[in-house]
C-alpha cells in the first residue's frame, strides 16, 4: 500500500512539474550515402568470396576422403589375402613339425601378436620370410592411410563449421546493404540499381581469351547470385571461372587465387581477357578493352559492362 501511495505522488509531482521537464528528442540514424551502400555490398561479396573458399576446400577434402577411403578397402583386401596366405602356411607346417604354445598366437586378431608368433617360429623358410616382410608393409601403410583419412574428417569438419559462421556473416552483410539502400532516396536507389551497359563487344581478345570473353557476354543480363556459377545466375568469381573454363583453361574458384595464378600486368598493358580485380580481393571482372570491363556486380543487378575506373586496381593475364 505504501508502495502505491509513494509512486501516485511521485506520478502527480512529474505531473505537476511537467512543464519544466525537458525531453530530448530522439536520436536520428546517421545519413546514409551511395559510398555506404557500396561499402555495405562490398562487405558482403567478401564474406561470399571468403565462403566460396571454404566450399571449395571442402570439395576437395571430400574427393581425398573418398579417395583414400578407396585405397583403404584395396589395402585390406591385400591385407586379408597376405594374412589369410601366411596362415595356411602355418598351418601346414603345424601339421608337418607342431610348434606347441607358439601357434596360439596366430589366431590372434591383432597384428602385432600375429607376427610375433609369426616371428617365433625358426622353421620359416625364405619364401615365408619375404611373405611376412610384406605383410608387415602393407598393415603399415594400411594404418598410414586410416591415420590420413582421419586426419582429412577432421580438417573437413573444421572447414564445414567455419562455412557455417562464414554464412552468417554474410547473411548479415546482405541485410546491412539491403537496410542501407533502403534509406537512400527513391532517385538515388533507381540509379544506384540501373543497369549498365548491356551492348556485345565484339571480336575482342586473341586465342583463349577472346573464346573467354565470348562466353562472358553471352551471359550479359544474368542476375548476380551469391555463389552463382551458372548457368543463370554469377557471382563475380563464378562468372570468371566458366568463361576461362569455356575457353579451355582451368583458374581458380575465387578472387584472391584467380589473380595469383596469372601474371601480374600494370594498367598501362592491359589487353582484352585480363583479370581486373579490387584491391581488397572482394571482387573481380574482365578487361575487355576500351576502359570497359564485363562483371556480375552484386545482388539487385545483373552481368553488366562497365567501366574500368569502378575500383578495380590490380590486373592479371591468364596465361
Amino acid at each position: 500500500m505504501r508502495f502505491r501511495t509513494a509512486a501516485a505522488a511521485m506520478a502527480a509531482s512529474a505531473f505537476v512539474a511537467g512543464s519544466f521537464i525537458v525531453v530530448s528528442p530522439a536520436i536520428a540514424e546517421p545519413e546514409v550515402t551511395r559510398a555506404d551502400v557500396e561499402k555495405a555490398f562490398d562487405r558482403a561479396e567478401a564474406a561470399n568470396e571468403t565462403l566460396n573458399q571454404l566450399t571449395a576446400d571442402a570439395d576437395a577434402l571430400d574427393a581425398r576422403i573418398d579417395e583414400v577411403g578407396s585405397e583403404i578397402r584395396s589395402i585390406r583386401k591385400v591385407y586379408k589375402v597376405q594374412r589369410n596366405e601366411l596362415g595356411a602356411d602355418i598351418v601346414q607346417q603345424q601339421m608337418e613339425q607342431p610348434l606347441g604354445p607358439t601357434v596360439g598366437l596366430l589366431g590372434s586378431q591383432d597384428p602385432d601378436l600375429f607376427i610375433e608368433g609369426l616371428s617365433a617360429i625358426d622353421a620359416l623358410n625364405t619364401t615365408r620370410a619375404d611373405a611376412l616382410e610384406s605383410f608387415t608393409r602393407t598393415r603399415v601403410e594400411l594404418e598410414k592411410r586410416q591415420a590420413q583419412l582421419d586426419e582429412h574428417q577432421r580438417e573437413l569438419d573444421a572447414k564445414l563449421g567455419k562455412a557455417e559462421k562464414t554464412q552468417k556473416k554474410l547473411t548479415a552483410a546482405y541485410r546491412e546493404a539491403k537496410s542501407d539502400l533502403a534509406r537512400l532516396s527513391a532517385a538515388e536507389r533507381t540509379e544506384m540499381n540501373q543497369g549498365g551497359d548491356v551492348t556485345p563487344v565484339s571480336n575482342a581478345g586473341a586465342g583463349a581469351a577472346k573464346k573467354a570473353i565470348a562466353f562472358a557476354m553471352s551471359q550479359l543480363g544474368d542476375p548476380y547470385v551469391y555463389g552463382g556459377t551458372g548457368p543463370n545466375g554469377w557471382d563475380c568469381s563464378g562468372l570468371m571461372m566458366k568463361a576461362y573454363a569455356a575457353a579451355g583453361v582451368s583458374i581458380p574458384r575465387v578472387v584472391g587465387p584467380q589473380i595469383a595464378a596469372g601474371r601480374k600486368v600494370s594498367a598501362g598493358e592491359l589487353q582484352p581477357g585480363d583479370l581486373v580485380a579490387y584491391p581488397s580481393m572482394a571482387h573481380i571482372g574482365m578487361y575487355l578493352g576500351g576502359g570497359k570491363v564485363i562483371h556480375a556486380p552484386r545482388p539487385g543487378k545483373s552481368v553488366e559492362i562497365t567501366s574500368l575506373s569502378s575500383g578495380f586496381g590490380v590486373y592479371a593475364r591468364v596465361s
